[in-house]
């Protein structure tokens, strides 16, 4: 459990490849394999699984409720409510990345999201799936609250969600999974970056740890 006492405070280099919102995400097995270990493959893991199983809901909502394919999701721009985002002011960009600022808003964020996930639950779509998303979202703020430091986490305000017409729920549930996709993305991005940010700072300490051993051995 190493990697969770390291000071995440200190992990503050500019994040190579780390964009704005809107780009398309970067993933692959290998960074999945340069993680810091098998703790640090967990949480990494499940952010990547619900960003892939809220893309998925995600267009299969918006192609049954709208009948048009995902590609046209950018026409509905304007109809969206607001809900959650990552800012370049909350610390998950490169030039003022700060761990500890960012994981804390990753947290409220995530938080509020599981609250609008019983809405996405009630509107007939799988409910096997719903549930699977909101067990993994609670699993991935259980790790993110033993990183953080602990100063209470603000909130993020869990507004009252229009009700009304039939239209006004598609869109409403339309915009809770649009959002939640791009808050993930940048989410699995900063735990990737965290992750090898953290697997350098173990690597440095076992190597000065072997070489102080070798030292003494020689003595």
């Amino acid at each position: 459990m190493l990697a969770v006492l390291l000071p995440l405070a200190a992990l503050s280099d500019p994040l190579p490849g780390y964009s704005a919102p809107g780009d398309p995400p970067e993933i692959s097995g290998e960074e999945l394999q340069d993680s810091a270990g098998p703790f640090e493959h967990k949480w990494l893991f499940i952010a990547r699984i619900l960003h892939r199983d809220i893309t998925k809901l995600r267009d299969e909502q918006f192609q049954r409720d709208f009948g048009e394919p995902s590609t046209n999701m950018t026409n509905y721009a304007s109809v969206r409510i607001k809900t959650p985002l990552i800012h370049p002011s909350d610390g998950c960009y490169s030039k003022n990345f700060s761990a500890q600022r960012c994981l804390r808003r990753i947290y409220a964020g995530l938080s509020t999201y599981r609250e609008y996930l019983s809405k996405v639950e009630r509107e007939n779509l799988t409910a096997a799936q719903v549930t699977d998303i909101k067990l993994r979202t609670t699993s991935l703020l259980n790790i993110i609250k033993e990183k953080v430091d602990d100063t209470p986490i603000q909130p993020h305000p869990i507004s009252k969600l229009p009700d009304g017409s039939a239209w006004t729920q598609r869109t409403v549930t339309h915009s809770i999974l649009y959002n939640l996709e791009v808050f993930l993305k940048e989410t699995t991005r900063a735990i990737n970056f965290i992750n090898k940010k953290l697997g350098n700072h173990i690597k440095k300490e076992i190597k000065e740890s072997n070489w102080s051993s070798e030292k003494h051995s020689h003595e």
